[in-house]
Order: C-alpha cells, then sequence, then structure tokens
C-alpha cells in the first residue's frame, strides 16, 4: 500500500489583490453548495469516492495517447505510464505520483492520466492504457463539476482537474470562432509552487478557446488557497448555457461568460469530458524529455522539475469527483 507524505507549508504572506477563500477566513459550504443544486433541480450524474482497492475502469480511461513518440507516452517532459509506481487506489482515496527513475521508456520523470471521454483523448480513436470492455466513461454538456483534492508541493509539476471536448473545435483543425464548439476548461491548475511566498499558494481557473494556434483566446483567474498542499479543499465549476461559475470549497471565486475583447461568448454547447493529470514542465525533443525548458531553450515559466529532490514522490490526492446535473 503506498504511503503519502504531506508537506506542512509554513504560513506565507498575505498577498494583497488576491481572492481569499476558506483557507484565509470562509468557512467550507461544498456540502450547502450541494444543497443548493439539488434545490436547483441538479441531482448526482456521477461520483467516484475511490472506495476499494483498483481504479473504476468503467469510469475512467487510465493512461495517455496523445502527442506521443513512438513509445506511446510522452507529454511535455513527462512520461506517463500505468504502474504501481504512479497510481494507486487505497484508504478511500486516488494517489496519482510523479517520480524520477529509470524506467520502461528510459530516464525521467514519470507520472499518470486519468479520463472520463468517450472517444478518447480529443477525439482520437486510438485506445488509451487500460480501458475495459465495459468501459462507459462520462461526458456532459452542462452541469456541476468537482474534485476534492490535495496538490503536490513540488517545483515544475502541477496537477490539474479539466474538461475538454470531443470535437475539433478545440484541436483547432475547424470548427467556428469562439467557444460553442468546445473550450478547455481548467477548474484547477496548481503550477505555483515555484514562485514563492506571494503566490505559492494559488490555484488557476483557466478558459482556453480556438485551439492552440495564432487565433487562441484564454482567460484565466487566480485564487489563493493557503494550504492546498497538505490538506483537502473542494474545487468545482457549475457550466451553463451562458457562464461558467467557479468556486473552491463551495465559494463562489469567479463567474465569466468569457466573452473575450467583447467579440465573442465563449460558453461551449458540446458535451465534454473530465481530466486528472499531472503534468511536467518541459518540451518533448522527438522521444527525449527536456525538463524545465521551453523549446526555445529559455527556461518554463513554472519551474525546472530538476530542481526538486529527486529521491521523492510528489503525490496528487484525490478524495472524489462528482458531477451534477439537469434532466
Amino acid at each position: 500500500m503506498k504511503k503519502f507524505a504531506f508537506i506542512v507549508v509554513a504560513a506565507m504572506l498575505v498577498a494583497a489583490l488576491i481572492p481569499a477563500v476558506s483557507a484565509c477566513g470562509n468557512a467550507d459550504r461544498t456540502e450547502e453548495l450541494h444543497a443548493e443544486l439539488e434545490s436547483m433541480g441538479y441531482t448526482l450524474a456521477f461520483e467516484d469516492n475511490f472506495d476499494g482497492d483498483e481504479i473504476d475502469y468503467t469510469k475512467w480511461r487510465v493512461g495517455y495517447n496523445v502527442g506521443a513518440g513512438e513509445d506511446g507516452a510522452l507529454r511535455r517532459a513527462g512520461y506517463y505510464e500505468v504502474s504501481d509506481d504512479t497510481i494507486d487506489v487505497s484508504d478511500g482515496v486516488l494517489t496519482v505520483s510523479t517520480l524520477y527513475k529509470d524506467g520502461q521508456y528510459g530516464e525521467g520523470w514519470y507520472t499518470c492520466w486519468l479520463e472520463s471521454s468517450v472517444l478518447g483523448s480529443m477525439g482520437s480513436e486510438a485506445p488509451i492504457l487500460c480501458a475495459e470492455e465495459d468501459y462507459r466513461g462520462f461526458e456532459s454538456t452542462y452541469g456541476y463539476f468537482e474534485v476534492r483534492c490535495i496538490a503536490p508541493p513540488c517545483e515544475g509539476i502541477w496537477s490539474a482537474f479539466w474538461m475538454m471536448p470531443n470535437s475539433e473545435g478545440m484541436s483547432g483543425l475547424g470548427g467556428e470562432p469562439g467557444g460553442a464548439d468546445g473550450v478547455e476548461v481548467d477548474v484547477m491548475e496548481s503550477p505555483y509552487y515555484y514562485w514563492g511566498a506571494l503566490k505559492r499558494d494559488n490555484v488557476r481557473h483557466v478558459l482556453h478557446g480556438d485551439g492552440y494556434t495564432y487565433n487562441k483566446t484564454e482567460s484565466s483567474e487566480d485564487i489563493r488557497v493557503r494550504d492546498m498542499y497538505s490538506s483537502f479543499h473542494t474545487y468545482g465549476v457549475l457550466w451553463t448555457e451562458t457562464e461558467y461559475v467557479f468556486y473552491v470549497d463551495g465559494n463562489e471565486t469567479w463567474r465569466t461568460t468569457y466573452n473575450v475583447d467583447g467579440e465573442h461568448m465563449g460558453v461551449s454547447h458540446v458535451p465534454q469530458y473530465m481530466i486528472l493529470s499531472v503534468e511536467v514542465a518541459g518540451y518533448a525533443d522527438g522521444d527525449v524529455p527536456v525538463p524545465g525548458k521551453n523549446n526555445d531553450g529559455t527556461p518554463y515559466w513554472c519551474g525546472d522539475p530538476m530542481n526538486n529532490d529527486l529521491t521523492k514522490s510528489y503525490d496528487f490526492v484525490i478524495d472524489y469527483v462528482k458531477v451534477y446535473c439537469k434532466d
């Protein structure tokens, strides 16, 4: 049974102009938010509490298969594998671990990826690792999506709970301008450990539209969560036909129509699936990972993973994932 160590983060200086959540004084009102959703006609449509001792492969595909090299597992500067080193279900939590080792693809950083897509990542029909024959997955158009988790405390390595469409809109291969044909919705990302006291204890909510090419659009909000590396917090988004409303610990943190420069609404109107992932900063030079650098040789904005203790495992610990939808 895998053991994960919690690193207690020392109290940081209070950062002005950064919204506060429960760790900074607001009560955790996650249960109240669930009750409010139910009063609005939402019902629980998806739930995984990670009970038992293995992944529920009817709900999740595990691994990664997009943008891969010949070995089929490289993204940015991280190798994605399904092994006892990278993924564990025990004691009522899912642990996705990131560690440096000499593994099946060579020496480097190894981690894992879970998604609920029906078709495969971004519409790919290529099989992802460990999908069972009775795999159903989960996708929805609109709803409230929530994770309860602890982020890994390390430089250049960040956890995320996010949503993607199985459509051409986000892949940049086609579709209409704006977000109607799909938006990357990052409910939470934790990339700021490298930035020190004033920004370390922050998560990002991010929206990406119109693919990842020159015409892409992006909007984001940073939210302070002081003990995010040592305590569980809930991160959620209510996605409706007209807006996104983000929450931390049941407290509203950002409300947006994703109206970029007043030109177009960015709210997605297509089914989207969920992803639980860890990213390793850097890029892939063919089949070779280059940690901590952009492909032009400049330093990666969230730090160099090689500055971490290479003998340790860094854990993204997930208590549950829930989705509420209207009939």
